[in-house]
This record gives structure tokens, sequence and C-alpha cells, in this order.
């Protein structure tokens, strides 16, 4: 069992106190970061777009007021912006994969995260939907419990999931959680 990072263990000690720990481990950065990818990746061509745009945009040459000739780059610069971050975002899950703990106890399974404040995801033996397991390769992998599909207003759909993300063993978590399912059925 690993143990829980320092800027959480206050947080995982006042959370469990009573309960018997079956297993705890924290994610690989990179197991981690995988997830951000596809968002980096899009970032490219988004961000290379709002920097031509807001280039082009300062050029604007016009009879207008100054004023609204500034508006046209600063708003290119929001997309700049959400570009930067969008390719970013590797970055970012690597510190968050820091900052983010997972536990099985014989009662629930248990996500701590702290990114800006303290979030936790716990999810009881008794009203468990059960979990999906995603192999990456070798033991690395994930555990998914839940996915949250989200409509837009314009008929798309986002797709978030829950569950431990970046396993190095991904098979010793699958095992805890099978004895704690199994003793919530027996007991």
């Amino acid at each position: 069992m690993q143990q829980a990072p320092a800027i959480l263990r206050d947080d995982v000690k006042r959370e469990l106190a009573g309960e018997r720990v079956l297993w705890a481990g924290v994610p690989t950065r990179w197991g981690y970061v995988a997830r951000s990818w596809k968002t980096a990746l899009f970032g490219i061509p988004f961000t290379a777009f709002s920097v031509f745009y807001t280039f082009e945009a300062g050029g604007v040459s016009g009879k207008g007021e100054h004023a609204f000739m500034l508006f046209f780059p600063l708003w290119g610069m929001i997309f700049v912006a959400i570009g930067l971050t969008m390719l970013l975002s590797p970055l970012f899950e690597a510190l968050a994969a820091g900052r983010t703990y997972y536990v099985v106890t014989e009662r629930r399974s248990v996500i701590f995260e702290r990114r800006l404040r303290l979030k936790i995801h716990s999810f009881h033996a008794t009203g468990f939907g059960g979990f999906e397991r995603v192999s990456r390769g070798g033991n690395g992998g994930d555990i998914v419990f839940q996915r949250n599909v989200e409509r837009g207003s314009k008929g798309g759909a986002r797709t978030t999931e829950v569950g431990f993300f970046g396993l190095a063993d991904v098979f010793r978590a699958e095992k805890a959680l099978e004895e704690m399912l199994a003793r919530a059925k027996s007991g």
C-alpha cells in the first residue's frame, strides 16, 4: 500500500477514521496524463488559428476609433489563452496526479483529489454499481466506476469518467474492489 501524498494525509486520516484499508495507491504521472492528450492535440490547430487571427486583427486599419480597433486583438487573446490551456493540459494533469490518492476499504472506495480545493468521491459497497477495468498493457490501467454524459444545448454530448486512473498495478486494485464487494454481500 502506498502512502497518501503529504498534501492529502490529514484529509485521508480524518475521512477514513475507523475503516480498514484493503488497498491504497496513487496514479502514475504518465498514466494519469494519458486522458488529456486528445485535448492537447486539439489545442495545436486551435492555438495556431487563434494566434493567426490575433495578429491579423491587430493589423486592422480603418476609420474607426482606436477603442474599437483594439477590441479584435483583445478578443483574439482570449482564444489564445484558451488554446494555451488546452496545449498545457497534460502538464496540469501531471501536477494533479501528485495530488490524487485512491483507497479501497471494507466499506467503500474513495478518490481524494486536491487541485484548488479538496474533492472526495466516495462509492459505498452497498450501492456500488460495479466497475470496468481498462488495461493499458502490462499491469497498468484504469478502473472506471461511473460515466457521466452531459448533453449540450446544441445536441452535443460530453462524457466524464470517475474512477482510479493511471494505476501502475490495476490488478491489485481490482482484487481489493472484488473483496470489498464480497464482504458487502456476505455482511
